[in-house]
């Protein structure tokens, strides 16, 4: 039922820009290609947006307890939900950029399907990085407003742990 979303959305997302397209259920059909596009999501799919996901949370939390910025679980929460839902949409993204850059070779894309796997994790890890350095310069501007934790803070507020002097 999802991939049914996908390719309605890529099959919008290629009208907007001037290739038409037709979605058949989990088929995107090109009529300028004379060409099917199957959209697929996989387990590893979900695995590999989950992984992004989990690694920009890693690294806010890591810059968080660097910095001595306080942040509950529940922001951390929201701040992994926010990452699935972006890399989620740049998988999507993904899909609508490989169409695109196919239609837009014309008769020459042939020579790309050839060598489609490695065309596809390149488009695939270019976005996903683009997506990961977007979101970690974000969450950097939000959070370097935080007020920073000081050792009298830690004291009155009853948490464990050693304070140094």
């Amino acid at each position: 039922m999802i991939e049914n979303w996908i390719a309605s959305f890529v099959s919008f997302l290629l009208s907007v820009v001037g290739v038409s397209s037709v979605t058949e259920g989990t088929i995107i059909y090109v009529p300028s290609l004379d060409h099917r596009f199957v959209v697929t999501l996989s387990c590893v799919d979900l695995v590999g947006v989950s992984l992004w996901g989990f690694m920009y949370v890693f690294l806010v939390w890591v810059y968080i307890n660097l910095e001595g910025r306080p942040m509950t679980r529940r922001k951390y929460g929201a701040l992994g939900v926010v990452g699935f839902v972006a890399f989620f949409l740049a998988n999507i993204l993904r899909m609508f950029v490989e169409i695109f850059y196919l239609s837009s070779m014309g008769a020459g894309y042939v020579n790309i399907l050839s060598q489609w796997q490695a065309f596809e994790e390149q488009v695939g890890i270019g976005l996903m990085f683009a997506t990961f350095s977007i979101l970690l310069l974000g969450s950097y501007g939000m959070l370097r407003k935080l007020p920073r934790i000081t050792p009298v803070d830690l004291r009155s507020s009853g948490l464990k742990g050693t304070v140094s002097n």
